[in-house]
């Protein structure tokens, strides 16, 4: 069986990708504009659902700086179905370059590594939809299906 909680740390050419947990306080608050407080709770809800093989979450760091650049989230994950819901969140600034490496990583973890067919997504950024329709997936209702 899958466990999610053995596909941390994620190492691609500029980025690091690693459980809130791993990463301080201060440095999520000020990536997410939440008061600590928020991010305690949220940082322990993540590492549950975790935990629980319900969930995944990433936040993506550049190497260099050390500075979060997105947050990635696959919730809500169904092995049975092989489905999820997948959220993304960029930093304004982030690079293109960055951004096409993030989605060629996320693009091999759902595809390959844990064979997703269904995802359900609200507001992802249109360089991740436009990667995963021209990679076999159909984006049909909010929903990036496999064809």
């Amino acid at each position: 069986m899958i466990k999610v909680k053995s596909y941390r740390p994620f190492i691609t050419e500029n980025l690091i990708w690693d459980f809130p947990s791993r990463f301080k306080l201060k440095t999520v608050s000020d990536f997410l504009q939440k008061d600590i407080a928020d991010i305690t709770d949220f940082i322990s809800e993540t590492a549950k659902e975790t935990m629980s093989n319900k969930s995944v979450y990433w936040f993506i760091e550049d190497k260099r700086n050390h500075q979060i650049v997105a947050l990635v989230a696959i919730r809500s994950i169904d092995f049975d179905h092989n489905s999820a819901t997948l959220q993304i969140s960029f930093d304004d600034n982030i690079s293109d370059e960055f951004i096409q490496e993030i989605v060629e990583r996320l693009f091999i973890f759902v595809n390959d590594q844990i064979s997703l067919s269904e995802l359900k997504v609200d507001k992802i950024p249109s360089k991740v939809s436009n990667f995963f329709t021209l990679n076999g997936y159909n984006l049909n209702n909010n929903k990036l299906i496999k064809g």
